[in-house]
């Protein structure tokens, strides 16, 4: 495919992409017109990724940039979970239901619906209050559960209707989270922004449980005895200094062999402590897991968790009433109510202390303590392990100090190193003491919310222009692609040199398309216009340069024939006689194409080809002259035959006029057989025997197929025979291309 023919495809049609374009930017138009307002709000929360978030002794190293980034990945996901956003749908539903200034209002249809007739707004209340507490999910398979579920429906307020309104992102290269939320009503897009972080929080904890106070405390009383040894070791340093006053170098040795003996001993007794504490520590672990594997005890704790957090939040609660209105007290009473319900449920849930449930609180006693022995085991063991490590390093100092000579003075270098290390972890469990204090319940959920969504006061701007200009680009664009697709994948010939290239075949000359309808073919011979423009001039001047290549040619008798039917045969048989008429040239056309009798139809011919047989008495130019008929055209004679389903050799009789065509054609100068399309029928290779030059005729609107190539190789084999093709119905824009 010619890029310069996809170009001048283009050109012919600018004005249908013109059309497009401007259907285009009136569909955006009528878009924003008729485009609902919508109110955005947002709402920022710091997440502390990038803070300390947990309790270390060893310092670590810098933030993972990596685990930050999948920290803000998994919080994000978190948000969009199911159980988030059906408790905000629960939220924002029960808001409708309660409040006197609902975000949305059913129309009259609505509310004649079943599924709001049927519904009980006071157990739908209930219900959702129940399920937001206990953060649990509406199940549709449940006859009364399942009509609160359409009632979320027909408000609008599923879950999945709900996150369409959500854009939940991170603020580049910051600590923060960013909750947008984009709806028809200004409230209702500040509601959900600012609840949605709430119940994500709910969520969260949920996840990731209660953080474990006790490790703040243990770590505390590491810190009061690590201050202990500092303090023994300041004395002991002082002491030491007050009573050795200035070393003897010469006692440096043997102090230093002590002090090996001492490290030593207090070597192996920490060696065999470690030893003792990883067996006990393995054997404790060994009786948890057969307790865990027994299972007991896991509902009371869930029941004591479960009390204790009621009992909290009913704290809050009695906390919130002050300052409320009568409305806003009872609907914080019949939560509290509601709590105080499932405290009595999770109570009578325990039953009385049968022997069971007394073996299962033993149980969990006993599991609680090994769990506690477990973490002080685990603890020792990473004290030990330090006490190992510092006291191999201090015996390899001190042996090497042996062989050099010790004393007082690596005595004292021993202690003020002592001191220095105790001082140092004594400052290291500091700071992770303020750390811990410093950070929520939950060490993974540091979340805070920093900007409380407000009601916008203005609706968001419909970026008229900007969806104009993309409409209009893109129907620019489509329809130029459909334009280019069709033309690319169009296999017609279109013009000169596609038709070269698929064929590989000479071509005497193209033909312009012609409107026949508007004004006969001869007419276009009579113009005078000396301007030789439109395309009955182009038409008329690609004419003569065929005229001419046939007239150089040196034959006289020529078959017209094509490779498919309609290709123009007769349309071009009758413009060359007109051209040929117009240089007084003597033509005689022959009608043999007798699947197709136009030639004959058109000059209301007599159907005399089959007719004539010349005996071999008298003048075969006296029997011929009583088979011709005259035309339109002058000096110009035609000989019709009868539209039939016969070839040339099964119709035509002994002698036929065919057979006596050379004797005939010394009164004419040139001499056109139309014969019958190649691909259908044997007419046109039978006809080729009788003539000296061959014609092909191809339609610019045709394809080029497999019989075709089989026509087009028999053309070929026919050698001096055949004289060329004649590309017809080319578009004007195309006839240079």
């Amino acid at each position: 495919m010619d890029l310069l023919y996809l170009l001048y495809s283009l050109l012919r049609k600018k004005w249908i992409i013109a059309g497009c374009t401007v259907l285009g930017l009136v569909a955006g138009f009528v878009f924003t017109l008729f485009q609902p307002k919508s109110y955005a709000s947002y709402a920022q929360y710091s997440t502390g990724f990038t803070m300390e978030q947990k309790v270390s002794i060893k310092e670590e190293a810098g933030l993972n940039f990596y685990e930050i980034d999948l920290r803000f990945n998994n919080v994000i996901e978190t948000f969009r979970s199911p159980k988030v956003m059906s408790m905000l749908s629960y939220k924002v539903l029960l808001h409708d239901l309660e409040d006197l200034k609902p975000f949305r209002s059913l129309n009259d249809e609505q509310k004649k619906s079943n599924v709001y007739a049927l519904t009980n707004m006071d157990h739908a209340k209930q219900l959702l209050r129940r399920k937001i507490a206990g953060m649990e999910l509406l199940s549709p398979f449940d006859p009364e559960e399942k009509k609160v579920f359409d009632l979320m429906y027909l408000y609008g307020y599923a879950p999945e209707y709900l996150q369409g309104y959500l854009t939940i992102f991170r603020a580049e290269r910051t600590d923060y989270l960013v909750i947008h939320c984009k709806s028809e009503n200004p409230e209702l897009s500040a509601f959900i922004a600012n609840t949605i972080g709430q119940q994500f929080i709910r969520f969260f904890n949920v996840i990731y449980g209660l953080r474990n106070q006790e490790s703040a405390a243990r770590l505390d009383s590491v810190a009061s005895a690590k201050k202990r040894n500092v303090d023994s070791l300041t004395e002991s340093l002082k002491a030491f200094r007050e009573r050795i006053g200035t070393p003897n170098v010469a006692d440096r040795a043997s102090a230093a062999m002590t002090v090996v003996q001492g490290v030593t001993s207090n070597y192996q007794q920490e060696q065999a402590k470690l030893n003792n504490l990883k067996g006990e520590l393995r054997s404790v672990v060994s009786q948890l897991n057969d307790l865990n594997s027994q299972g007991t005890g896991s509902s009371i704790v869930n029941n004591n968790a479960a009390i204790m957090a009621l009992n909290k939040e009913n704290q809050n609660l009695e906390i919130e009433k002050n300052g409320k209105s009568d409305e806003e007290i009872r609907k914080l009473q019949d939560r509290i109510d509601a709590n105080v319900k499932k405290i009595r449920d999770y109570t009578n849930s325990g039953g009385t202390l049968t022997d069971r449930q007394q073996r299962q609180n033993r149980t969990q006693v006993r599991q609680e303590d090994l769990i506690a022995r477990k973490t002080d085991l685990e603890e020792q063991i990473l004290a030990a392990e330090g006490n190992v490590a510092l006291f191999r390093k201090q015996k390899e100092d001190y042996e090497v100090i042996t062989k050099t000579g010790g004393g007082d003075q690596v005595i004292l270098d021993a202690m003020e190193r002592d001191l220095r290390i105790a001082s140092q972890e004594y400052e290291q469990l500091k700071r992770s003491l303020q750390s811990s204090l410093d950070l929520d319940i939950n060490p993974q959920n540091n979340f805070k919310q920093i900007l409380v969504a407000q009601p916008a006061f203005q609706p968001e701007p419909s970026r008229r222009s900007l969806i104009l200009g993309l409409c209009g680009m893109l129907t620019l664009f489509l329809s130029s692609f459909i334009i280019i697709a069709l033309e690319f994948f169009d296999s017609s010939f279109k013009t000169p040199s596609i038709f070269q290239r698929a064929t590989k075949l000479p071509l005497l000359s193209s033909l312009n398309k012609l409107n026949l309808k508007k004004k006969p073919l001869q007419e276009y011979f009579k113009e005078t216009d000396l301007s030789r423009e439109g395309e009955g001039a182009l038409f008329v001047e690609n004419l003569r340069k065929l005229r001419y290549e046939l007239t150089s040619s040196g034959k006289k008798i020529f078959l017209v024939t094509s490779t498919k039917p309609k290709e123009g045969k007769t349309t071009i048989i009758e413009a060359l006689a007109n051209s040929f008429s117009l240089t007084r040239k003597k033509v005689l056309l022959i009608d043999a194409n007798f699947s197709n009798n136009t030639l004959t139809q058109k000059f209301g011919a007599k159907p005399t080809l089959e007719q004539f047989s010349f005996t071999g008495q008298g003048n075969v130019m006296d029997k011929f002259w009583s088979t011709t008929s005259m035309t339109t055209i002058p000096n110009t004679d035609l000989v019709g035959c009868t539209e039939n389903n016969h070839t040339p050799s099964e119709i035509l009789p002994k002698s036929n006029l065919l057979e006596n065509l050379p004797k005939i054609a010394e009164n004419y100068d040139f001499v056109f057989v139309e014969g019958a399309a190649l691909n259908n029928h044997a007419d046109s290779k039978e006809l080729s025997a009788w003539v000296d030059g061959i014609i092909a005729i191809f339609s610019a609107k045709s394809s080029l197929g497999q019989v075709d190539k089989d026509s087009i190789q028999y053309l070929k084999s026919t050698g001096g025979k055949f004289v060329g093709t004649v590309l017809n119905n080319v578009e004007a824009n195309n006839m240079d291309l």
